[in-house]
């Protein structure tokens, strides 16, 4: 008898072993990851869904609850997530916290006076560099919580850095089509600071960092009179955002529409933006497509 139940406490302790690490995140780009990543040892829920705004998003109970009890919970950081200091003194997660933004290399992160919750650019995840670090701090992250199965998180996180490093690879050059005097990126709001950045591109916004800031009369006439001077063929809409304060623009002056970039993450499951990847490479492919001669 003895016996048996040892060899049941056995079975029971395996079983306990192989269930997935629950992780949660606040970004579907850090769901893809920690998926990718993670394999079958996680089971990954993203609680903002592709196409949402992160800017606006507000947890329900239900969410709230859902990160309570979660063994790792995944946050963009760098002052995206407000909810989350108000959360520290109202509830205490199970699990742990990884706050990816803040946990970036700060020389190369862009700073912004503007930005009252860190002074940093939030948008981090349009640097590839920097998707990099946040994919070697995920695997590490689950390879401190599941030692046990850190072979498989090594591996994938290997596979994935390859895709990345493919993907940077592929962007600089073909942004070099570009000619210097059209290498101007006019935007409805200050979303492409990283990926301007990579591509040897300045960035034109409209409106600051979050979805939430208008543009004002005064910063919509030198927007307008910086493409009238420079002649800058195309002005580009946030996908999902109203596109007629740049139709407005375009009207107005000898530019175009150039298309529609993907600026707060991934885009919905039937979009061209599904994946990182894909949300990247439509970015990059539709900023070229407009602004190089054809």
């Amino acid at each position: 008898m003895k016996t048996w139940w040892f060899f049941l406490a056995l079975c029971g302790a395996s079983l306990s072993t192989a269930t997935p690490l629950r992780v949660v995140t606040l970004q579907p780009v850090l769901a893809e990851f920690a998926a990718t990543i993670g394999g079958p040892e996680v089971a990954v829920v993203s609680l903002l869904q592709p196409g949402a705004d992160p800017h606006v998003f507000d947890p329900t109970p239900a969410d709230l609850r859902q990160m309570i009890d979660a063994d790792l919970v995944l946050a963009s950081g760098l002052g995206v997530e407000g909810f989350l200091e108000r959360l520290a003194g109202r509830a205490t997660l199970h699990g742990r916290l990884v706050v990816v933004g803040d946990a970036l290399p700060k020389a190369q992160l862009l700073t912004n006076a503007d930005h009252h919750d860190h002074g940093f650019d939030p948008h981090w995840w349009h640097s590839v560099a920097l998707a990099r670090v946040a994919s070697d701090l995920i695997r590490d992250t689950l390879i401190s919580l599941r030692p046990d199965d850190a072979a498989g998180f090594r591996a994938r996180a290997t596979r994935h850095d390859e895709t990345l490093a493919a993907l940077a690879q592929w962007m600089v050059p073909l942004a070099a089509k570009i000619p210097p005097p059209h290498r101007r990126l006019v935007t409805a709001h200050d979303a492409f600071g990283y990926l301007a950045r990579d591509l040897g591109l300045t960035v034109v916004p409209l409106a600051g960092l979050s979805t939430q800031q208008e543009p004002d009369a005064r910063r919509l006439a030198t927007v307008i009179r910086q493409i009238r001077q420079e002649h800058i063929p195309a002005v580009f809409i946030d996908a999902g955002s109203s596109p007629a304060l740049l139709q407005a623009i375009e009207s107005d002056t000898d530019t175009r529409l150039g298309g529609e970039l993907y600026a707060d993450g991934l885009g919905p499951p039937d979009s061209p933006a599904a994946t990182y990847e894909g949300m990247m490479r439509h970015n990059v492919q539709t900023i070229v497509n407009a602004l190089a001669p054809r």
